[in-house]
């Protein structure tokens, strides 16, 4: 025999923030602590059906040994981003890989991941991604890109794009 779910007043708290019309709802996870999200509605009963989603898609998350709350690929390559960056100013690293290093997170893996979370990303996504990857400069984004500046501490130079078709070896240099 099941037994009976939990009422939606001992999974979450529904409330709306003084002068606001729309509801939020609060809740916590064993473990992940608190977590607050707007409903983006003024009805109460659509508040209650999004509020039950998002409880349970956290609480499944937290019970598949996730994260409760997911994580955008932009948004972990941010902090990344920012981690090389203080590795760079504590002397961990060379002062160009503050440069070379984001810049090229940002163009390919943030440029193709984008907002996608983390933990969705497949070895499909990665297949593709190697194809996308393949031809950026030939069939992507990269074909609009006509000139590249570079930094070298006198006026900077700017070279021609090429549209060859990215050899492997350029590709790992690029990735490294």
């Amino acid at each position: 025999m099941s037994t009976p779910a939990k009422a939606p007043a001992e999974r979450y708290q529904l409330f709306r923030r003084t002068g606001s019309t729309r509801w939020q709802v609060r809740f916590s996870i064993k473990g992940q602590g608190q977590f607050k999200r707007s409903l983006d509605t003024d009805d109460e009963r659509e508040a209650e059906r999004r509020a039950d989603a998002i409880w349970y898609e956290a609480t499944y998350r937290a019970e598949q040994g996730l994260t409760a709350k997911t994580h955008t690929f932009d948004s972990v390559a941010e902090a990344y981003i920012a981690q090389i960056l203080r590795e760079v100013e504590r002397g961990e690293r060379r002062a160009d890989q503050g440069k070379s290093e984001p810049a090229v997170i940002r163009r390919y893996f943030v440029g193709y991941f984008g907002d996608k979370p983390v933990d969705a990303v497949t070895e499909a996504d990665l297949e593709r991604y190697a194809e996308w990857r393949r031809t950026y400069w030939t069939e992507g984004p990269g074909k609009l890109i006509t000139h590249i500046e570079y930094e070298r501490g006198r006026p900077p130079p700017s070279s021609a794009c090429t549209t060859l078709c990215a050899v492997p070896e350029c590709i790992h240099v690029q990735e490294d």
